[in-house]
């Protein structure tokens, strides 16, 4: 958000008014969510459209300089808490920006198992398969690296509460591949 709010001071002027709109609107939907996160309201799950969930950090995340690729379409409907499912894809970013610095980002969407599924996938060095099978643990981190820990622990954990299940995997090509699946959604 603060990288956001930077750029927006520092290159209003050079930008569309209507990506400072479309800035300005992610900036205070981020506020809301942090807000209402730090506050406990998280809700039950209930139905959302998972692009809009995450359109406004993703606008965060590329305000900072992270080349992130989102081809999520509109109307894609999910049961969860749309707050927390932001979260867990904000802290999958900055793990991507922290241990694939330079690497394009992508997340997209397909069917597994009968439930939507949600890819996060970056074109790092991957994550060793010995770490893969605890990367979610607490204090799990690659040696070597300033990570506290703390951030695939917590997603886990967000996305356990909500219904949905989250799994590390290595990305065919190389980099990291996470998969967040969500519970269907309920019927009308």
């Amino acid at each position: 958000m603060e990288a956001l709010a930077r750029g927006l001071c520092e290159h209003r002027d050079q930008l569309p008014s209507g990506q400072v709109d479309e800035l300005l609107k992610s900036l205070v939907a981020e506020i809301r969510r942090v807000r209402a996160l730090v506050a406990g309201r998280v809700g039950r799950p209930r139905t959302f459209d998972l692009a809009e969930a995450i359109g406004p950090v993703i606008s965060c995340v590329r305000a900072s300089g992270l080349d992130v690729r989102c081809v999520v379409p509109a109307g894609i409907q999910v049961m969860g808490r749309r707050n927390c499912t932001a979260q867990v894809v904000l802290a999958l970013l900055d793990n991507a920006r922290k241990h694939a610095p330079g690497s394009a980002v992508t997340l997209k969407i397909a069917e597994l198992d009968g439930a939507v599924a949600l890819f996060v996938e970056d074109r790092g060095p991957g994550i060793p398969a010995e770490l893969r099978e605890r990367v979610f643990e607490r204090g799990a981190r690659r040696d070597g690296t300033a990570g506290s820990g703390l951030g695939l622990c917590v997603a886990k954990r967000l996305m356990a509460e909500q219904g949905g299940t989250i799994e590390c995997r290595s990305r065919r090509g190389g980099g990291a591949s996470f998969v967040l699946r969500f519970q269907e959604p309920m019927p009308r």
